[in-house]
């Protein structure tokens, strides 16, 4: 592996990790800097697509948008990064962590677990392996691709790691 490869693969990495930590305190912390402002239930959907009417659908739709759009990276990452890995262990792989997430939710009472997260989730990763399987084939270069990606990735997490520091600094 020449220099130029390790050294986008090793930012592909601290990249991927940055945003694994940021997914689980967004699906597990629900954005909160504070546990004591957490929702503490435990429940268990397992019905697909079934919401009580109580928070509207508009909340659900949005809800269904969210988990779909914040897996992509996931997708494109793992793509990225075990480039050789066959689609079928990529999946299990989304399967497996969309699973251990919503799994501690219910573990920890901190929010719902539901099988349309892990329906979403998963969807949202196949998504970004598509993506970068097109972009791929469209530009036929995969170093070209992982440095786009990755300067869109770096702009991304440095613009979210800035809006949470705002925040931060706000309370």
């Amino acid at each position: 592996m020449e220099k130029k490869e390790k050294r986008l693969r090793a930012i592909a990495s601290i990249l991927f990790v940055i945003y694994l930590v940021l997914l689980v305190w967004i699906i597990l912390f629900k954005l909160e800097f504070s546990l004591i402002n957490l929702d503490y239930r435990r429940s268990i959907n397992l019905i697909p697509f079934h919401y009580s009417t109580a928070v509207g659908e508009q909340f659900h739709i949005g809800e269904v948008r969210d988990n779909v759009l914040i897996f992509i990276p996931f997708g494109i990452f793992l793509s990225m990064l075990a480039f050789k890995m066959k689609l079928r262990s990529k999946i299990l792989i989304l399967l497996g962590t969309s699973l251990a997430l919503e799994t501690m939710q219910y573990v920890l009472i901190i929010g719902g677990t539901d099988i349309t997260d892990l329906i979403t989730n998963v969807s949202g990763g196949i998504i970004g392996i598509i993506l970068y399987a097109l972009l791929l084939k469209m530009v036929k270069d995969k170093q070209k691709i992982d440095i786009l990606i990755l300067v869109v990735a770096a702009v991304v997490t440095v613009l979210f790691l800035g809006l949470i520091a705002v925040l931060i600094l706000a309370n």
